[in-house]
């Protein structure tokens, strides 16, 4: 089997224990746009378009509320400003593909696939990384299309009472602890934690990107701090 298609397959293997919550995540999603009386079929372009919930949920929020499409616009950049902070340190290891590989992996990047694709590629440098990549993105893309239609069908008959909403900080939080491995990482982590706590009340929601610019410059000045220590 060639190298390319090993990567691939690796990829999708390693996001598959993570889908255990993004599916509810994504049922979520189907089942606000019902519920704020969006249509199917505008739900499932925006599932497509956007492809990130926190992004939809608060587009649906916003659309529901009779929102500004300036007001949409924002919010939705804001909260996935964070992508492009991703995509500026997982850049490296795509500086030798063309564009239109570029443009299709920035599409398909998550906060999932990013966290699992990082940590992979510090650990396995020898696989092909934009394989991994699109292996992990492209399974949770697939997955995610499915399960938010599933929320349009079911969203009428499955009870609030069930609590799917659980799912939202559990995908995350299963993503953040596997990337944590050595002491830069867990600085990043409470510095963004604590931040994101403190600026919650800050208006137009710029507590979230501040939060990482923080958790960023925290977490890199820390590992220049141990390996400077580590040399004396």
């Amino acid at each position: 089997m060639p190298k390319l298609h090993i990567s691939f397959i690796k990829g999708a293997r390693t996001i598959t224990p993570v889908l255990l919550g993004v599916v509810p995540f994504a049922m979520i999603t189907g089942i606000t746009a019902i519920n704020t009386n969006v249509s199917p079929a505008i739900a499932l372009f925006m599932s497509v378009t956007i492809f990130a919930g926190a992004s939809q949920l608060a587009v649906l929020q916003l659309f529901h509320q009779n929102a500004a499409a300036a007001i949409i616009i924002y919010t939705a950049l804001i909260i996935n400003l964070r992508f492009m902070i991703y995509s500026l340190s997982i850049a490296p290891y795509f500086r030798k593909e063309p564009v239109s590989w570029k443009i299709i992996l920035a599409y398909m990047m998550t906060d999932q696939s990013y966290a699992l694709s990082m940590v992979h590629f510090m650990n396995e440098p020898d696989d092909d990384p934009k394989w991994f990549f699109l292996g992990a993105s492209s399974l949770l893309w697939v997955v995610w299309q499915i399960a938010t239609l599933s929320g349009l069908l079911l969203g009428s008959v499955i009870p609030p009472q069930l609590g799917l909403d659980f799912a939202i900080p559990l995908t995350f939080t299963a993503v953040l602890f596997k990337s944590i491995n050595d002491k830069p990482a867990v600085i990043a982590v409470i510095v963004s934690a604590t931040v994101a706590v403190i600026s919650t009340n800050i208006p137009m929601n710029l507590g979230l990107p501040l939060a990482a610019i923080a958790g960023i410059t925290a977490g890199a000045l820390s590992e220049t701090y141990f390996s400077s220590t580590e040399k004396r």
